[in-house]
């Protein structure tokens, strides 16, 4: 055999074996929300291919706001996502089959900022604040403080519905709105409209699933497998977060939609700063969320926090020595 036809030989063996592995991967279909740094483990488990290594061929959906999540995953066409643990709790309360089975943020990472002229929340009273969608991880936390502050949302104040951040600040620019949460990068670009920060949520001493991993527990109870493997590269993915920084913050350009040097920082900063090393979710944050709900559905007042997460699958590896290999702790 002369030296050509052995190479040609060994190339279509290689072709062959690497078709096999990519056969013998499970293919699937991730949801995120949003282009929030709080993603960012999930977006470099992809470019670092984490997910490959654990025999996942892995697409990365974006479908914006929470609940339009959860109606895709309804509908099958997503399995397995990271999104507002709030939406999940609401599905489930009209009679879904959502449990979050990991955290990616246990806390509402969000700055509430306003206009100049909004000195205190107290300020918003008969006026507009935005919203990405109702029912998401934004609607809450506006609605969150606007009663803590006794304003009743929708009559003492109008909450208008944006899509995403982005056009939250297009609306502060334009006064469409005085106020809205706001994650990094839109912070930094809502404070070149004029906003500043009224309240840092991440410093509230609140309680909330930010945004989870979540599955029907259909999906859960026939592929355990490979929501652990998931969750595995997942976890990797935030381990690269804090111990790759030119690798985070290339895949932040890319997904995030930033690419000015300041934006990148800022957000790379912001998930250094709220995503989960072990994404175990919170029973507190979640009962959080039932009592937000309960006003408006009576089922959230005698609803369980357990009913709505499963931690069996950040346990087992905790157990295994999973997260001690990772962080050395």
């Amino acid at each position: 055999m002369n030296t050509m036809t052995l190479v040609w030989v060994l190339t279509w063996i290689i072709g062959l074996a690497l078709n096999a592995q990519a056969q013998t991967k499970d293919r699937i279909i991730l949801g995120y929300t949003g282009s929030s740094g709080i993603f960012a483990g999930q977006w470099i488990a992809q470019e670092a291919g984490l997910y490959d290594k654990y025999g996942i061929h892995a697409d990365q959906v974006l479908l914006p706001g929470a609940s339009r999540m959860v109606q895709a995953m309804l509908g099958g066409d997503v399995p397995f996502a990271s999104a507002g643990g709030n939406a999940a709790v609401d599905a489930n309360l009209a009679g879904g089959d959502f449990v979050m089975v990991g955290s990616l943020a246990k806390v509402p990472a969000f700055y509430i900022m306003a206009l100049p002229e909004i000195k205190s929340i107290e300020d918003l009273r008969g006026k507009t604040v935005g919203v990405t969608r109702f029912g998401s991880s934004t609607d809450f936390t506006m609605r969150y403080v606007l009663k803590k502050q006794g304003l009743e949302p929708g009559k003492d104040v109008t909450i208008l519905q944006m899509g995403d951040l982005f056009a939250a600040v297009a609306a502060l620019k334009t006064r469409q709105i005085v106020a809205a949460p706001f994650s990094s990068p839109t912070n930094v670009q809502a404070q070149e409209v004029g906003a500043r920060v009224l309240v840092n949520m991440g410093k509230a001493g609140l309680y909330f699933p930010h945004d989870a991993w979540m599955a029907r527990r259909s999906f859960i109870q026939t592929r355990p497998d490979l929501v652990k493997r998931v969750l595995m590269a997942y976890s990797e993915g935030v381990h690269r977060l804090h111990m790759a920084p030119d690798l985070s913050k290339r895949t932040l350009r890319k997904y995030a939609r930033v690419s000015e040097p300041k934006l990148v920082d800022a957000v790379y900063q912001y998930a250094l700063d709220y995503v989960d090393k072990i994404p175990y979710n919170t029973r507190e944050g979640i009962q959080e969320v039932l009592n937000q709900v309960a006003d408006r559905n009576p089922k959230a007042k005698t609803a369980k926090p357990e009913d709505f997460y499963d931690d069996r699958y950040v346990k087992e590896l905790e157990a295994s020595g999973f997260y001690r290999q990772l962080w050395g702790k």
